[in-house]
């Protein structure tokens, strides 16, 4: 196990790491503890923007804080739970006025990437929950950070934590299982495809994922939402494109890779099929209208 005590400029952090397994036996489990922590940040304290291959869930304890996750900006305070999933880039920072206190608790697994997905898919803002009793939380996770040895005893009492912490979540959002039956696989991959968009997603992949046949998903795919898997797909990147080249600076190249388009030419010439004008063109237009004197 390894254990961390820190302090500097006036802030407190302490991590819990276990270190007996490995990361490919932990990632094989159904549910496998990876790290607990607890942190008292000074004012405008940030981290990130960083990439993990793993599950993470802070529960904010007191003050306020700041998170910015897929494109979307979060304001947080004492009583909220912020996800983050294996594979997202992050990055948040503390409020200047009233710094955040904040727990942690991280797991890798087979079956934790769904875990994660219900409780997402079971809150309004999806990687925030609001309106916990973050005490119970800090108690399970202060439990963890007085584990000291290296011994599958106390391995086993870290992942006996995780559980009843997941479980405790699971009551608190109220999960209805009978939405996430077979009936409900549209929307877990409506869903999917939303979280996963800049990926290069191929459609026989998705569907074997979810147990469906290819052509079965397109069809009740469409029959729900008005359009197939791979339109619904363009439509979000497109819509991301439109964001970003009006609120940022960033070159259309970086734009275009970032959400997963092979290359520049190649979204210059769908989103010029779909708005009948170039990125280059829309960005103009979209500035200028932004800046246009209001005269009424």
């Amino acid at each position: 196990m390894e254990k961390t005590n820190l302090l500097y400029y006036n802030q407190i952090m302490k991590e819990y790491k276990e270190t007996q397994h490995t990361l490919m036996y932990k990632s094989t489990s159904d549910l496998s503890f990876y790290s607990a922590g607890y942190e008292e940040c000074s004012p405008g304290y940030s981290y990130g923007p960083r990439f993990r291959s793993y599950q993470l869930i802070h529960f904010v304890l007191s003050g306020k804080g700041e998170l910015h996750i897929n494109e979307h900006v979060f304001q947080l305070s004492a009583g909220d739970a912020f996800i983050i999933p294996s594979g997202k880039v992050s990055y948040y920072e503390a409020s200047k006025e009233a710094p955040w206190c904040y727990a942690w608790v991280s797991f890798l697994g087979i079956n934790s990437q769904r875990y994660i997905y219900q409780l997402m898919t079971s809150s309004d803002d999806i990687y925030i929950i609001h309106n916990l009793d973050t005490e119970k939380y800090k108690a399970c996770i202060f439990e963890i950070l007085t584990l000291e040895g290296n011994t599958t005893s106390e391995y086993l009492k870290a992942n006996s934590l995780l559980f009843l912490i997941m479980s405790s979540l699971f009551e608190d959002v109220s999960f209805n299982e009978n939405n996430w039956g077979k009936e409900s696989v549209i929307d877990e991959v409506k869903f999917y495809l939303d979280m996963h968009y800049a990926e290069k997603l191929k459609l026989k992949d998705v569907a074997k994922s979810f147990g469906v046949h290819p052509n079965y998903l397109t069809r009740i795919f469409h029959n729900k939402y008005g359009m197939s898997p791979k339109q619904y797909l363009m439509d979000i990147k497109l819509k991301k494109s439109r964001r970003l080249l009006t609120t940022t600076e960033l070159p259309v190249s970086v734009i275009s890779s970032s959400l997963g388009f092979d290359d520049q030419l190649a979204f210059s010439r769908i989103f010029k099929k779909s708005y009948e004008e170039s990125p280059s063109e829309y960005r103009k237009k979209s500035r200028a209208a932004i800046h246009e004197p209001n005269t009424s």
